[in-house]
């Protein structure tokens, strides 16, 4: 019995001691700690400063990020040590552990995934962007394990709300009922002071631009299969200096509730309607498209001469799945090969199942347009090397109008900067989890490099009276 009590005594004693990745917080008033992010209010694409002041000398503390989009939760963290002065930056400090390590000034925003009470097969999507993403940080004490920050959360020396917006204040939104049109346009002001990244705007020496009047370069944003009206990237677009018009075609108000019921007539329809839109300029639109989006934009492009640039973002470009309806002829699709579906615990890999001919493929250097493709080379939905194929097919003299962008580590949901990586999610139309790909911190790099090449191919291509400018500056929006 005394062995028992002297493994108990020794055990109470052992768990009383201080551990040696916290420091006292008995010496250290809440007060005393400063959490600052500037700036804390703005662009979803624009890269924010953080900083903690007041810690004591190599203290290690715990960075958590967490935001809550209607009934989903999403959260990452970062664990540092401070300086010998008491501070930890950041964008200049390594993150010991935690979502993601390394110096990485925007860690905190990319490598968020859902919190561990919620369903994992989440994809973060805004569904109102007039409203910000209300993005809650805090500083915690020691460096924490993903456990460690939940249930409960420990109590935070301080914090901090940060605002990121898909749509400046000043971007015009739009609900479009024309006709048998749908969708919502993205207006920049006109004559008023914007603070844009785009070279058809003439740069101030403080990152700003001029007073500039319409009419404005014309974009259309097409999503793919899961039908809906996806608005956020036209409103950052938008919010960019192009006028956007957001394009559903299937599940959306009245539009056709599936996809063997979607028309190539309705997409002609309402892209010529766009491009003759007073505030939209006349020498040629862009389009851009992910997935399936991207096989009707490249046949857009066949079919309305006023488009001029074409983006696809992990685009099909071939025909695919079902029939496209079309009152010229209905366009018969590619081969699905069902047999080639591969389940995985994440969801259905997909990239084996299309083998398209080479006349199946959508001969989109048949107009006058200049195509972007970028692709993710570890893309579970669709197998990046049906586009080099697409490529090896256009002709030779067309060839200067075609380019690819391939990312290593990248899966198929490229989004804009800094968005949580979605490697797998549920797919509301088909009942299954789609496997996406890609690996978090390689699919970041790809969604901030492509969306600067996405900004200047646009710019390039619709303003061809301006000459492109390559020089690197941080956009500052002033929201």
């Amino acid at each position: 019995m005394s062995r028992v009590r002297n493994i108990r005594k020794l055990f109470s004693v052992v768990t009383s001691l201080p551990k040696i990745n916290r420091f006292s917080t008995s010496t250290l008033h809440m007060s005393n700690v400063q959490l600052s992010v500037t700036p804390n209010e703005a662009l979803v694409d624009e890269k924010v400063n953080i900083r903690v002041d007041g810690l004591p000398k190599n203290g290690p503390i715990t960075i958590k990020a967490s935001l809550q989009e209607g009934s989903l939760r999403f959260s990452s963290y970062g664990c540092y040590t401070a300086t010998d002065e008491g501070s930890v930056v950041v964008g200049e400090q390594k993150s010991q552990l935690g979502t993601y390590n390394g110096i990485e000034p925007m860690g905190l925003f990319w490598s968020m995934k859902p919190e561990p009470s919620c369903r994992q097969n989440v994809r973060l999507l805004k569904k109102d962007i007039t409203k910000p993403i209300a993005v809650d940080l805090s500083v915690l004490e020691g460096h924490l394990s993903w456990e460690d920050l939940f249930d409960p959360p420990p109590q935070p020396l301080a914090t901090v709300n940060v605002l990121r917006w898909y749509k400046h204040k000043s971007v015009r939104r739009e609900r479009v009922v024309e006709g048998n049109i749908r969708g919502a346009i993205f207006t920049p002001p006109v004559n008023t002071r914007l603070f844009l990244r785009n070279p058809h705007y003439l740069m101030s020496r403080t990152g700003g631009c001029i007073k500039r009047p319409g009419p404005f370069p014309g974009v259309i944003d097409l999503f793919g299969s899961g039908g809906g009206l996806f608005d956020h990237r036209a409103a950052l677009l938008a919010s960019r200096g192009f006028c956007v018009f957001a394009l559903p075609f299937f599940a959306y108000e009245d539009l056709p509730k599936s996809l063997p019921d979607v028309s190539l007539d309705y997409l002609i329809e309402s892209t010529e309607w766009f491009a003759g839109l007073p505030k939209v300029k006349k020498d040629g639109i862009g389009i851009i498209g992910l997935s399936k989006g991207g096989m009707y934009a490249l046949e857009l492009c066949r079919q309305v001469s006023q488009i001029k640039a074409v983006v696809l973002v992990n685009g099909v470009s071939f025909y695919s799945d079902v029939p496209l309806k079309y009152s010229k002829g209905d366009i018969m699709n590619s081969e699905f090969k069902f047999d080639k579906i591969i389940t995985t615990p994440e969801g259905i890999d997909l990239k084996e199942c299309y083998k398209p001919t080479d006349d199946e493929f959508i001969k989109a250097w048949e107009s006058e347009a200049s195509v972007l493709c970028i692709n993710g080379e570890d893309d579970g939905s669709l197998d990046y090397k049906t586009n080099e194929r697409f490529l090896e097919l256009v002709p030779e003299d067309q060839k200067h109008r075609f380019q690819m962008i391939k990312y290593p580590r990248a899966g198929h949901l490229i989004e804009p900067p800094y968005t949580p990586h979605c490697r797998y999610s549920f797919h509301k139309v088909f009942q299954f989890d789609f496997l996406w790909g890609g690996e978090t911190k390689g699919h970041s790099v790809a969604q901030e490099d492509s969306w600067r090449r996405i900004l200047d191919f646009f710019s390039h291509h619709l303003n061809s009276k301006q000459t492109l400018n390559n020089s690197v500056y941080k956009p500052a929006s002033k929201l």
